[in-house]
């Protein structure tokens, strides 16, 4: 059993949720901050190509989807970990919640099948929700995600006393726990601003932003900097997918997976295939096994 040591302050990179309506600059405010935090950025579309739009003012890579299986989205997570993308934003995360295809749609079909009623329907695919969470809070660089937020309507009176209807976040459009997996999670008002509500982040707490942008993303990235660096997950997955990786090598990185809580990232095995990091050292570390112990050819005598 480890034994108690004095915490840390640790730098490692942020996870940052962004929730709001339609309209409210869930997009453009993710990719101004995720500017901020490195180069280059990899964006996960779900909303037909909506991001291209604002190419021209943040350079990114984008992936589009129309089918929201989160097992899509685990393995699109393996693609940019492998290919070392510092920066991520999947917008939006809700898609994969209850878009076609998503979390909701796969327990309504379930159910409907008759294998055992919702609940059979929950437990059957809730390990493929921890494998996501597990993947997104391992990822080698940063994450951002936006969020479609449900909206109430209030009557407010403006300065001059006159009264009109405004529109507010009620809650995204995601598990009602989602707040756990961020660092910081914004809600975007109607005239460009964000109100943090829950923060690690003491700059954050509590405040609300006019303007949000690649300012914001210097606020974060200095706490996420700021620490004693303790975040090898960069080197993990060319490590483990190294052809010249030993029996030895592999078993040093089972020891740094586990202690850096790494096993669920997401990575492609030597096939391409979207694996978790723990599994593809275990599979390479198994194959190497196994060709070591077979028996070797006798060589051809000698003429």
């Amino acid at each position: 059993m480890p034994e108690f040591r004095p915490a840390v302050k640790e730098s490692r990179p942020v996870r940052l949720a962004f929730e709001g309506p339609s309209g409210s600059g869930r997009t453009l405010t993710a990719l101004l901050v995720a500017a901020a935090l490195g180069d280059p950025v990899a964006l996960i579309d779900t909303e037909r190509g909506m991001a291209a739009k604002y190419a021209d003012r943040v350079p990114f890579d984008t992936q589009e989807f129309t089918h929201y299986d989160p097992q899509s989205l685990f393995a699109s997570l393996a693609r940019a970990g492998t290919r070392g993308y510092p920066v991520l934003v999947v917008d939006t995360y809700s898609a994969f919640w209850s878009g076609a295809g998503g979390r909701l749609d796969k327990v309504s079909d379930e159910a409907r099948a008759g294998y055992g009623g919702a609940d059979a329907a929950w437990s059957k695919y809730r390990p493929v929700d921890r494998g996501v969470t597990e993947a997104l809070a391992a990822y080698p660089g940063h994450i951002i995600v936006t969020l479609r937020a449900r909206t109430d309507t209030v009557i407010e009176t403006d300065s001059q006393g006159r009264q009109y209807a405004r529109r507010i976040s009620v809650r995204p459009e995601q598990r009602t726990d989602i707040e756990y997996d961020f660092d910081a999670v914004g809600t975007l008002g109607p005239v460009a601003t964000v109100r943090f509500g829950k923060s690690h982040i003491p700059a954050l707490a509590g405040e609300v932003i006019e303007q949000p942008g690649e300012d914001l993303g210097r606020t974060i990235r200095a706490w996420a900097d700021d620490g004693i660096p303790n975040w090898p997950q960069q080197t993990f997955i060319a490590r483990a997918r190294d052809p010249d990786a030993t029996v030895d090598s592999l078993r040093q990185l089972w020891s740094e997976i586990v202690a850096a809580r790494a096993a669920g990232m997401a990575a492609l095995d030597l096939h391409d295939e979207p694996t978790t990091l723990a599994r593809l050292v275990e599979n390479r570390g198994i194959q190497l096994r196994a060709v070591a112990a077979a028996p070797q050819a006798p060589s051809a005598p000698a003429t």
